[in-house]
């Protein structure tokens, strides 16, 4: 019986415990929320601080390059470029894992401390009671502050999405609109590689940034591992980086991938004139310029000496020095600038053995990128010509150092290494500049071309299959009557400018008024 009241009274106690702790944790429920959600809260701050009970790690350049990043590979041949990644990219989700976990870590201590090994009996029940009865309020809460905290984030992050897109989609429709309108490409006058948007140099840390524009890794600048801010836009990175050819890595000329990006290569037979009709194309276009209120500009040592040593040439009528065979040929980079803009001119001149067998020209990668091209048609080479220089006029005939190779067959060599090549030369524009006109300005029979009428007195001169073939292969075809001594004079009918500025016209800068056309048929 004793027994009976003892277990009776100690189950009665047990109960009025219980209802005790129950009643106590239904009067502090409301305050076990609020230090629950509080407490949440506080988590999350404090991690975002990095000063939370677990530190989320560090999304670096590293993690982009190496792919750890959360990022995902880029298409081509480039792994992503050292740069932090913007936070609404990837770091983010190390933040929110490390919220969840500071989280989950409170709730592993609340179990560990109730529930843990090592407790004494009376103290153990207390603890578990307590647990029991007011843990879950408090874990509730929790739950509360962290719901509240995941949808607050969301509702950030989606802003912060919505905002960042539109900032890359206009940054980067802007900067794409407007090059495209100036027909802006970068091209590398060595290797011949020629891309919408060139690489970059960081001025601080030397590093190469593949892609520049807007995007996972800055919407309107970025920052390079380094930790120099770059900016984001082809346009705005032209004025302020090096650029560098996505090839071979050599630098570009100032301005490449921002403006207006013309490239003529120059083609015809050995010493049919070429290298003089380029020195004073440049000198003629020069002065054009000039009198256009433009002007004509070098940004590399390379072209400025060549233009000088051409000029000095021209100037003097020194004779022009062969064009090494076998040797692949630098551009020659001129910036033509006028109020309405700026764009860069890059001649070609290749030896013309290049031009003289298919196999040869395979090296000849510039001629694939070309907008247009002259092709440079010495008279002397003629048949009809040379018929018509007999006698006292044979003299002649060996002052104008006649070129060697049938242009006919330098013309068809050349495009069908264009075709094999899959360009599309039904979109391209062929210039015909007939040189060395200041030899044949004073016979009878040349007259007409003299005066202008080039295209039919090649046909009467028997080129006309070279006519049709090239006005059948290009979009459209101009002939050009050119003097290289006497054209560079200003205002001259034959001046060796007149090919290069009507290729430019159509590579979207024009330069002076339609004068040429009366140099042209």
């Amino acid at each position: 019986m004793p027994y009976l009241l003892l277990f009776g009274g100690l189950a009665i106690g047990g109960v009025f415990v219980l209802l005790l702790m129950a009643a106590v944790a239904t009067a502090l429920a409301p305050l076990l929320l609020l230090g629950g959600v509080g407490t949440a809260l506080v988590i999350a701050l404090l991690t975002l601080l990095d000063r939370g009970p677990r530190r989320p790690v560090l999304a670096t350049p590293d993690d982009v390059v190496g792919g750890t990043g959360g990022l995902r590979a880029p298409k081509g041949p480039f792994a992503r470029d050292w740069a932090w990644p913007g936070y609404l990219v990837t770091q983010w989700r190390r933040d929110l894992a490390a919220i969840l976990g500071g989280w989950g870590g409170l709730v592993a201590r609340i179990w560990g401390w109730a529930f843990g090994p090592g407790q004494l009996g009376a103290q153990r029940w207390v603890r578990v009671l307590a647990t029991l009865f007011l843990a879950p309020a408090f874990l509730v809460g929790g739950a509360v502050g962290a719901v509240q905290a995941l949808v607050l984030s969301v509702v950030v992050l989606l802003l912060g999405w919505l905002g960042w897109g539109a900032a890359i989609g206009f940054m980067r429709g802007c900067d794409n609109a407007v090059r495209k309108l100036r027909r802006a490409s970068a091209s590398c006058p060595t290797c011949y590689h020629v891309t919408p948007v060139p690489a970059y140099r960081c001025s601080g840390c030397s590093a190469v940034h593949r892609d520049l524009r807007p995007g996972l890794l800055g919407a309107v600048w970025r920052t390079c591992g380094c930790g120099r801010r770059l900016p984001t836009t082809v346009l705005r990175a032209s004025r302020r980086l090096e650029a560098l050819c996505q090839r071979c890595e050599r630098p570009l000329r100032g301005g490449s991938g921002a403006v207006t990006d013309v490239r003529i290569p120059v083609f015809g037979p050995v010493s049919a004139g070429k290298t003089r009709l380029v020195h004073a194309g440049l000198v003629a276009l020069r002065d054009l310029a000039a009198a256009d209120g433009a002007r004509l500009e070098f940004l590399d040592e390379t072209s400025r000496e060549a233009f000088q040593h051409g000029e000095q040439l021209v100037t003097s009528g020194a004779n022009t020095t062969k064009t090494p065979a076998g040797q692949l040929p630098a551009a020659i980079t001129a910036q033509l600038v006028k109020s309405r803009g700026k764009a860069l001119l890059h001649l070609f001149d290749a030896a013309g053995e290049f031009f003289q067998d298919r196999e040869d020209n395979s090296e000849l990668e510039f001629l694939d990128h070309a907008g247009g091209l002259v092709f440079v048609i010495d008279p002397f080479t003629i048949g009809w010509v040379r018929d018509q220089l007999g006698g006292a006029l044979e003299s002649r005939l060996a002052e104008a150092h006649p070129a060697s190779g049938d242009p006919e067959q330098i013309y068809h060599v050349t495009a069908r290494r264009l075709r094999d090549y899959g360009v599309e030369t039904g979109k391209r524009a062929l210039a015909v500049a007939v040189v060395k006109a200041d030899l044949l300005a004073d016979l009878p029979w040349a007259a007409d071309l003299c005066a202008g009428s080039v295209r039919e007195w090649l046909v009467t001169a028997g080129l006309d299959n070279f006519v049709l073939a090239a006005e059948r292969d290009f979009a459209e075809v101009r002939f050009f009557v050119v003097s290289s001594v006497t054209g560079t004079r200003p205002g001259h009918r034959m001046t060796p400018a007149a090919p290069f500025r009507w290729l430019l016209g159509r590579g979207g800068f024009p330069l002076g008024d339609d004068e040429e056309k009366k140099a042209a048929v």
